[in-house]
């Protein structure tokens, strides 16, 4: 499974990679992240695909005063192309979203349980033994 821009830090998502080419008249998701959310709450907007380049495309969207706002964004790794912070963050459909919120929360919760490298749920030995057995891929 793949998700969104949390996951190009790493090798394993799909920000670390190269991404699919977008098709004008896609609908894709878009979060405001960033300044975007800064004392806002962070909604998830359907936008269109209006265009595509060889290093670029183009999504838009009409708003309720019927304004058109147009954002570019990188083809191979589909972050914004600007030179501040971003302000948008793009999913290829609602359920990606959803996932990637998950997988966010499962990783605070097991990142609470062990804070400061300190067993603070008192889970036992055998138990943890488990843990990293899956951690490892040893499952």
């Amino acid at each position: 499974m793949e998700f969104g821009w949390l996951k190009y830090l790493s090798d394993a998502g799909n920000r670390g990679g190269e991404m699919e080419k977008p098709y004008v008249g896609q609908t894709v998701y878009s979060l405001n992240i960033g300044n975007a959310a800064r004392n806002r709450e962070q909604v998830l907007t359907e936008y269109r695909v209006v265009g595509v380049g060889r290093k670029y495309f183009t999504i838009q969207r009409h708003d309720s005063t019927g304004n058109i706002g147009k954002i570019q964004f990188t083809i191979n790794d589909w972050r914004q192309n600007t030179n501040y912070c971003e302000d948008h963050c793009l999913y290829t459909s609602r359920q990606d979203y959803e996932d990637e919120k998950e997988s966010n929360d499962i990783c605070r919760q097991l990142g609470d349980a062990f804070k400061y490298s300190h067993n603070n749920l008192k889970i036992g030995l055998d138990r943890l033994r488990k843990i990293a057995k899956i951690l490892k891929g040893e499952d």
